[in-house]
This record gives structure tokens, sequence and C-alpha cells, in this order.
């Protein structure tokens, strides 16, 4: 066994671990939040019981997944983006409303959120049409001119149409935006926005179509008065404490409170009515104040060995596809994680971003679950064909980001 396949062996289990740590710490955090609030209801337990039950039932597409070899996707993706995009269209003609959002599918008393999957599914499309481009070492550009002709009007010759990999991405993110949840619209738009820089995609004579972009975004916030309500809650939540910015002021509180020991799990008093969606978006404000630093770097060392291993994974991929769905699903955990805690603590304006594996969800938890599965399952078949390349030798012109990477620029 050779250095490389001790090294995904490594990386596999430190992916194992980081996944199943993060679960038993989500699922304390999910019962200390919210024993209070269900005691009064008569079952002190019921989100620990919908959030372990939740665990099973992630627990069949995660195996799944697992066991069925990643390229599986690969071929069936277009599927997936057609399935997803169906769900995603029901949700606005038919979803259940909450909160004044129409996020959800309900079925026989059961929600779906669509809007987690097509975060996955995105990351999937974009890896499927990336790897081919990369194969044939096709040129990649962020935008393509309607027409290459010098004659034509410079209307036609401004770089406007997007790549086609950010076409089902961007329309599923329009999609969510409209329920509304800019939030997630984001995540799931801007992960295949940064694969494909990733990829090398040239981002030259694109500032007409960035300064559009931008100026849509602007007009999308000040349009609706809820979002223009988040942005001056988020620059200055103190002169909002009661009103505005009551939930980031609590959400401050709550985590310096903690201290450095925690106040005890299951000791925190934010929980008590103090702290609205304690158990879900703001889940991380409840683990700070009842686990204190300690446990707040605990848990971010687990993402950041989510990260770096998820890297390492992506990076030793000799398989296109598998290399830029292990770098999607890598953003997908860290992006999420940064948004997340970037809002809980001040440093973001408040978005509908869950934090994985700790925030309290149904679909949020399963499709997390299948991420995992899916990450691990790339790290696995990178494994056996290093260690059956260590016996019988690399095939021909295959070679992994790293391999590339030194081949093309070799240290002197």
């Amino acid at each position: 066994m050779n250095d490389k396949t001790k090294e995904m062996r490594k990386t596999y289990w430190a992916l194992l671990t980081a996944f199943a740590f993060l679960i038993a710490i989500g699922t304390a955090n999910v019962f200390s939040s919210t024993f209070v609030a269900d005691g009064a209801t008569g079952n002190a337990y019921s989100h620990l019981i919908r959030q372990a039950g939740l665990f099973l039932v992630g627990l069949i597409p995660g195996m799944l997944i697992y066991k069925c070899e990643y390229t599986f996707w690969k071929k069936h993706v277009m599927k997936l983006v057609i399935f997803t995009v169906i769900l995603l269209i029901t949700v606005l003609a038919a979803g259940v409303v909450v909160n004044g959002a129409r996020r959800w599918v309900g079925v026989a008393g059961f929600t779906f959120q669509p809007s987690e999957l097509a975060k996955l599914t995105g990351i999937l499309y974009t890896a499927a049409y990336l790897a081919p481009c990369l194969e044939r070492h096709k040129k990649i550009e962020f935008f393509h001119r309607l027409s290459r002709d010098k004659n034509a009007s410079w209307l036609k010759q401004l770089p406007f149409l997007p790549h086609v990999t950010l076409w089902a991405p961007g329309l599923m993110a329009l999609l969510v935006g409209i329920q509304p949840d800019a939030g997630t619209a984001i995540v799931i738009f801007i992960i295949p926005v940064v694969m494909l820089i990733v990829s090398g995609a040239h981002v030259s004579k694109v500032k007409i179509p960035i300064l559009l972009m931008a100026v849509v975004a602007v007009l999308s916030v000040m349009s609706a008065p809820y979002r223009r309500d988040r942005i001056i809650a988020w620059l200055d939540p103190w002169s909002y404490e009661k009103t505005l910015g009551y939930q980031t002021i609590q959400s401050l509180i709550a985590i310096g409170s903690g201290g450095i020991m925690g106040q005890g799990v299951g000791e925190g008093i934010s929980k008590f009515s103090y702290l609205p969606e304690a158990h879900t978006d703001f889940a991380f404000a409840i683990l700070a104040q009842e686990w204190g630093l300690r446990g707040t770097v605990l848990m971010l060392v687990l993402f950041c060995v989510i990260i770096y291993f998820g890297a390492v994974t992506a990076w030793n991929c000799r398989n296109k596809f598998g290399m830029f769905t292990a770098l999607g699903i890598t953003l997908y955990f860290g992006g999420q994680g940064f948004i997340n805690i970037g809002m809980v603590s001040g440093l973001l304006p408040v978005v509908g971003v869950p934090l994985p594996f700790i925030s309290y969800g149904g679909t949020s938890l399963i499709v997390n679950m299948m991420a995992a599965a899916l990450l691990l399952n790339i790290c696995r078949c990178n494994y056996k064909e290093m260690l059956h390349q260590s016996i019988m030798g690399p095939p021909p012109q295959v070679r992994s980001m790293k391999e590339e990477t030194r081949s093309r620029f070799p240290l002197s």
C-alpha cells in the first residue's frame, strides 16, 4: 500500500468520523433547544423522536447512494433535474404555506422541501457538464456572445448568454426565489458559479452582465419589504432591538453568555421563548450558549475537517465528474456553515440557510446525509482505484487534479 492509498484511507475515516460527530452533536442540540417548549405540550421528547426518525429515514437513500458508484448520477442527472424542477413548480402551485412562505410539499401528513434537494441537484448537474469540457480541454467562459460576427449589432456581441452549467441551477434558483427563499436560492446558484471558477473559466469581458446581475439583486432586495427590513436590522440591530433587530440581538446575547465553558447542556435560557427559531436557523446560538467556546471550536473543527478532506478527495480524484462533485459537496457543507454562522453572529444578514446537521429540519437532514454518502462514495472509489493501481500500475493519460497541476507547473 503506497502513500497515496494510505492518504485516501485516512481521508475516508476522517470524513466519516466528522459526519458522525456532527450528527450526534446536532441531535443533542435539537433536544436541548426544544424540550422546554415540547414539555409544555406534554411530550418533551417530541422533536428528539422526530429527529431520530428522520435520521433513520435518511439512512435509506444515504446507503443506496453509498453503495451505488457515483458515476451513475452522471448518466441520469437530467432526469434528476426534471424531477426537482417539477417538485419546485408543484410547491408554487399547491405548496404548504408556513410563516408566509410557500416552500413545502405536503403528502399524507408529511412535508418535504424540494429546495434542499435542488442544492444537491445543481451540484451534480454542474459537475456532469463541466467534466466533458475539461476532458476535451475545451475553453470555458462564463458568458457567450449571441453573435461572433463583427458586423452584428453591439447588443448581439455582448457576452450575455451564461454557460450551460448555469442554466439548470439558475432556473431552480429562480423558482426557489419566487417562494420566496432568497438565502436558499443564493446557495443553489453560487455553488455552481464557484465550481465554474475553479474549472478555469475565463471571466474577462463580463462587466456588463455582472453589473446587470448586481442591479437585479438590488432591485430584488428593495422590492420586498421583509428583505429591506433584514438589511436594516443587519446594519444597525441595536437601534431596532425590540423590532427588526430582536432576533439578531437575542442571538448575540446567547452566544456571548456562553463564555468559554458554556452554561451547560440543557441549561441555556435563550430557548425559553427569548430566541425565535432556536432549534432551526439559530441552533448555533443555543450550542454556543450551552457548550461555550470549547463546544463551538469543536464544531468548527469538524466542519474544517470536512472541508479539508473533502478538498483532498476532489484533489486526488482522476474522474473529472467525481472531482467536481466532491468539490461541490465540500462547498455545500462549508458554504452553508459559513453563511449560517455569519448570520447568527451578526456578520451577515438573516437568511434562511440552516447549519448542516446542527439545525433541525427533516428535508435538510436527509439531503445532508445523501450528500455525505455521495462524498464518502467518491472517496471510497478513489481508495479502491489507488489500491488497484498500486498493484497493477496507473492507466495511461489519466491524472488527478494534483498530478495535472504538477505536470503543468513543475517545481524548480
